[in-house]
């Protein structure tokens, strides 16, 4: 397994930080998380747990992410995490009478990139979350310059920590179209030709087993060719049902 982290150049550029987290175990799975999408710079502001990235359940949570648990930078205050950052989004799920902004999280992802790539290189973003049970404080909200809300189910609304992350960094990943997934070579369709073939193979085993009796064939084959069209069969498929029908008229 490669556990070289890929860097996108907007990706590479955008700070997770987590405030005063309780729980080593959201930490390494926030660590995770953010590893399959492409983040790798995490800062720690306070955790209640001063060994937290050397915690068990920490890093048995982390799994292959480890790298990005070890490299989490610990701070004493949000002001220190975020001394080098240009734009920050606080993540709450409490509506709040502030001055700033308040989008759902795909808008506020796409301002957020919007202004990284616009901005000069040593440029950072930093996407803000707070305690599990509190959240960030109204004074951490306003150190950052907008908030960030996840859609949810109104009558459930309750993201653990490290889901919250995973679902932003994979908006962050989406927006920045950092990993394309890879696509599979064009396979070849059959020929009109071939599928005539195996349609009319079709008809002279329906007529021997009785099934369909010439003077009287209906729309049977106007429906098996609608069929077979649809289904977009490939050489190798025709080869195997035409086989399948060889066999079974010769047995008969």
């Amino acid at each position: 397994m490669n556990d070289t982290l890929p860097s996108p150049s907007l990706l590479a550029r955008v700070r997770v930080v987590m405030v005063s987290t309780s729980h080593p175990g959201n930490i390494g799975s926030a660590a995770r998380a953010m590893k399959t999408m492409g983040l790798s710079e995490l800062v720690l502001v306070s955790p209640r747990q001063a060994d937290a990235v050397e915690d068990s359940q920490a890093q048995a949570l982390a799994s292959g992410a480890t790298d990005v648990l070890d490299g989490a930078r610990i701070v004493s205050t949000l002001a220190d995490a975020l001394a080098d950052v240009h734009f920050a989004l606080a993540f709450t799920a409490r509506r709040r009478e502030l001055s700033h902004g308040m989008k759902p999280l795909r808008e506020a992802t796409a301002d957020a990139m919007d202004f990284l790539a616009t901005s000069q290189e040593e440029t950072r973003v930093a996407l803000v979350f707070g305690n599990e049970t509190f959240g960030l404080s109204n004074e951490e909200v306003d150190r950052c310059q907008m908030i960030a809300m996840i859609p949810a189910n109104p009558a459930y609304s309750s993201l653990n920590v490290s889901q919250a992350i995973q679902l932003a960094a994979y908006e962050f990943m989406m927006a920045d179209n950092a990993f394309v997934p890879r696509t599979e070579e064009a396979r070849r369709a059959s020929s009109v030709e071939e599928v005539e073939g195996f349609l009319q193979h079709l008809e002279s085993a329906a007529v021997q087993a009785d099934f369909l009796d010439p003077q009287e064939p209906k729309r049977f084959m106007t429906r098996m060719r609608r069929l077979f069209t649809r289904a977009r069969m490939e050489p190798e498929e025709v080869a195997i049902l035409r086989g399948v029908l060889a066999a079974l008229m010769k047995r008969r």
